[in-house]
């Protein structure tokens, strides 16, 4: 292999790295998002089934609705990405990497464009030495470039709070009042039963002795706790 063409094939190696990258973040980001969307969802839900139960079809769309919402971020904002980093799909283009890395290395952008310009003319004649050749002197410029460095993973440090306060507040509810959740989550998905709030009082014995004369009449006292 000539040195111009292992220069190439480096460089490619190098974009084809920065694009892996490129999904990775993009794989962090969508969980950290999905995490909070659905968990936040499942907090809203409980919180005005347990409130207003509400009839069956408004249940129904409840229960769909959560199911839609869930599907449609975990396929584009984790499977999606995932299926890209392993070239499954359609990834992001040479040039439109290129264009990404230029954004974070202004001068590196350009060369990097002229460079597959160059490459693809290249392959379009029969004589390109001296296309290879400019090829060459241009891929020695940028080398020393770390293009992964364009993309930093740390950044997504200021996403983990749109994942982090839902959570903290589902494992509140979760280990706080697990009934709470299991219940509601239950009428939800069995939203063609109605159900009918708990009465907001109930009654205690007061009297102790319920033994009684056959045919006699027997007082049994009794008292209300909550709100008739």
């Amino acid at each position: 292999m000539s040195k111009i063409s292992s220069n190439y094939q480096l460089l490619i190696a190098k974009l084809d790295e920065f694009i892996r990258k490129y999904y990775v973040n993009r794989l962090i980001k969508g969980a950290l998002y999905s995490v909070g969307l659905i968990l936040l969802a499942i907090l809203a839900l409980t919180l005005l089934e347990s409130q207003f139960y509400f009839p069956t079809n408004v249940r129904a769309a409840f229960f769909f609705g959560f199911l839609t919402l869930s599907a449609f971020v975990l396929i584009n904002w984790m499977i999606i990405p995932m299926m890209q980093y392993f070239k499954l799909g359609k990834v992001i283009s040479h040039q439109q990497a290129a264009s990404i890395i230029g954004t974070h290395f202004s001068n590196v952008e350009d060369k990097l464009l002229n460079i597959l310009q160059l490459k693809h003319q290249a392959s379009q004649v029969s004589d390109a030495s001296l296309i290879e050749a400019s090829i060459d002197q241009k891929i020695e410029d940028i080398k020393p470039v770390p293009f992964s460095g364009a993309i930093d993973l740390r950044n997504n440090k200021k996403y983990v709070k749109y994942a982090a306060i839902p959570l903290l507040r589902f494992l509140v509810l979760l280990f706080g009042a697990p009934q709470l959740l299991t219940t509601i989550a239950n009428r939800i998905i069995d939203y063609k039963t109605h159900y009918d709030p708990a009465a907001p009082f109930h009654f205690q014995l007061v009297t102790d002795n319920l033994e009684a004369v056959q045919h006699e009449d027997l007082t049994v006292e009794v008292k209300i706790e909550g709100s008739a």
